[in-house]
């Protein structure tokens, strides 16, 4: 009981700790992001369908931990999702026993998920757009299922379909009141809901590579684990951060928004007003920050074999 209070606390702080980076990044992005963009209405009906999709897998999953729902096909996957994504160092036990239609939707579903949210958030990026941001994750998820070897990748899938669930129900709650006679943008023109939202948004970018990292401890060790979840935060922030300071705002921001999808869509044509505005001072500290931890975690991740040679 002790163990797991700990851990529930130290998952509490860096969430905690991930909010506040965030609200720093959403603080210095913010004069980008004063002019809300709308969507046509069938994005917006789209996107709030995949809004009620996305938040009851997720209550699917809070549930079916504590009764018998359990047991309905689907409700274990949603489960698995739930466990690993909140509380991490429970991922390994959370994907035992599951069938293989559980297996197969703990990929479909976020995948899915995913995919759609891209496409309602930039509907004239097209199939490339699409690619773009899902190549992303499908090197991040080649290296991982390398770094496992012959290990069960069903943990951290759990983990990471999870985060990404929530991700994309935050982006959709968005884009489901932009439409014409939606009130997003009313709600967008004050200062502290830009700021809130992109600070979750980063957060939670940030904190895929958490649960990535956190769930593989039972299978590689806490010090290697640490160091996957640290080279992960690292170049999450280092890699926008670094783009940012060399590319410049306008052509940056496009860049980074087509890869990752945190900023608010279209984000990238109107921030060229506020060209040279952007404190590359700061983008290149954080970008400095970021690559040192990238590297310490990737020395971390490292087998103990590794430094014997």
């Amino acid at each position: 009981m002790a163990t797991t209070a700990g851990r529930g606390i130290l998952a509490l702080s860096v969430a905690v700790i991930l909010l506040a980076v965030g609200t720093v990044l959403a603080v210095l992005v913010d004069p980008f992001t004063r002019e809300q963009v709308t969507v046509d209405p069938t994005a917006e009906w789209v996107a709030r369908v995949l809004l009620v999709f996305g938040v009851v897998w997720l209550l699917i999953g809070a549930i079916a931990a504590r009764t018998r729902l359990v047991r309905r096909p689907g409700a274990a996957a949603a489960r698995a999702s739930w466990i690993a994504s909140t509380r991490p160092w429970r991922s390994r036990e959370s994907s035992l026993g599951l069938l293989p239609l559980d297996r197969w939707l703990m990929i479909l579903v976020p995948g899915a998920l995913l995919v759609m949210t891209r496409v309602v958030q930039t509907p004239r990026d097209g199939l490339w757009g699409i690619l773009i941001a899902v190549a992303g994750w499908l090197v991040f998820a080649a290296t991982v299922r390398l770094l496992l070897g012959r290990r069960s990748p069903w943990p951290i899938i759990a983990a990471v379909g999870g985060a990404l669930v929530l991700r994309c129900v935050v982006a959709l709650s968005a884009v489901s009141l932009s439409g014409p006679d939606g009130v997003w943008p009313t709600i967008w023109a004050q200062p502290w809901v830009r700021i809130l939202y992109l600070a979750v948004a980063f957060a939670l970018v940030a904190w895929v590579f958490v649960v990535a990292g956190w769930s593989l401890s039972a299978q590689l060790g806490r010090r290697r684990a640490a160091g996957v979840a640290l080279a992960g935060m690292g170049i999450g922030y280092a890699l926008p951060a670094a783009t940012i300071a060399v590319m410049g705002a306008h052509d940056a921001l496009r860049s980074w928004n087509e890869q990752i999808g945190v900023l608010p869509w279209d984000l990238a044509r109107f921030s060229g007003a506020r060209e040279g505005a952007f404190p590359l001072e700061i983008m290149t500290t954080t970008a400095v920050i970021g690559g040192v931890a990238l590297v310490v975690g990737i020395l971390l991740a490292l087998p103990r074999r590794v430094y014997g040679r």
